[in-house]
């Protein structure tokens, strides 16, 4: 195999994870059709190599990338970074089935298993019995006005206890957003359930995030940025292995990441029709279920990775188009 670009002349590189084929630090190939190439880090022109040199790269290529956690995929160009720095470039079906099992699983497991200290849960277990504490003696205190009618025990009693179980309750601030005017808006307990994920047929998804000076529709990228790390606060708990196979396998179902954020808003439009959203004690925030919740989360990821990556998985798509022309020439030539 060559080690300099046939077309600029520079120095392909060396790997160090085929010792079959040490050529480059970003390969191309195409199992189906037996395809290899060498991408040039500097022009970036896309160098075929020779016939005989490919088939057992192509399977170690294939192996290689189906066991890195690492990896985006169009519809046609799949791209996965080894931790040695490899980059392998596979064209043809995505493997959407694994993706999530394999990047997120691990991440969502340790998260169960590194769940708040007996400290910390001792002081939201307080926190919480304060809460419950000051509601029980506001009713009593209702109790009495509703008996006595009188304005000024209301004022005096009522009235502090219900806003002291208000801000232990409900104003405990859990996150914060950035709305478009700049400004970093607390986001607080009793803003969790107005969160919606909006998906019109035509038109991108929004979150819609309320807080406390009013509510703000985020798209894309910016959705996204907020709707990761409130997911995970709210997928605390993390998941067990099943759980996450679970998850995995409604995002392989709906189609793609993308797909089932959508589905995940159609879902919870339709509990709110038929009142199963007020009703089932499975269903939550967002009108989902905690594994849907962590199918979104997951998704969520997915779909971040894949707008930072779309750019450059369609220049790849369009140099492997100019490339497989040419290698469908040239390998042409040594069949009848």
């Amino acid at each position: 195999m060559f080690s300099t670009c046939l077309y600029c002349h520079g120095a392909l590189g060396r790997n160090e994870v085929l010792e079959e084929f040490p050529v480059g630090r970003r390969l191309a190939f195409d199992a189906r059709r037996g395809r290899l190439w060498v991408v040039c880090r500097g022009c970036r022109n896309w160098n075929l190599s020779p016939l005989e040199e490919r088939w057992e790269v192509v399977e170690a290529c294939e192996r290689l990338y189906r066991e890195t956690p690492v990896r985006v995929s169009s519809d046609q160009i799949g791209l996965a970074t080894l931790s040695e720095g490899l980059d392998l470039v596979r064209i043809g079906t995505p493997l959407r089935p694994e993706f999530a099992a394999w990047r997120y699983g691990g991440r969502l497991r340790k998260r169960r298993r590194q769940l708040p200290d007996a400290r910390a849960t001792a002081i939201a277990l307080l926190s919480q019995s304060a809460a419950i504490m000051v509601g029980a003696v506001a009713a009593m205190a209702g109790v009495t006005y509703t008996l006595t009618s009188s304005r000024a025990w209301k004022a005096a009693v009522v009235d502090p206890l219900e806003q002291v179980e208000a801000r232990l309750q409900y104003d405990r601030t859990i996150a914060h957003v950035r709305t478009p005017d700049g400004l970093l808006r607390p986001l607080r307990f009793s803003h969790i359930a107005r969160l919606e994920i909006i998906a019109e047929y035509d038109r991108p998804w929004v979150l819609r995030v309320a807080h406390a000076q009013g509510i703000t529709d985020l798209e894309q990228a910016q959705a996204i940025h907020v709707a990761s790390p409130l997911l995970a606060r709210l997928n605390t708990r993390g998941g067990t292995p099943g759980q996450v196979l679970d998850a995995t396998r409604r995002i392989t179902e709906a189609g793609d990441a993308e797909q089932y954020i959508r589905s995940s808003s159609a879902l919870r439009v339709t509990r709110r029709a038929k009142n199963t959203i007020f009703w089932d004690d499975d269903v939550g925030v967002l009108g989902l279920t905690g594994a849907e919740r962590l199918a979104l989360e997951i998704a969520m990821n997915e779909d971040a990775e894949r707008q930072a990556m779309q750019g450059e998985l369609r220049a790849l798509e369009d140099a492997w188009r100019d490339a497989e022309e040419i290698a469908e020439i040239a390998d042409g030539m040594f069949f009848p």
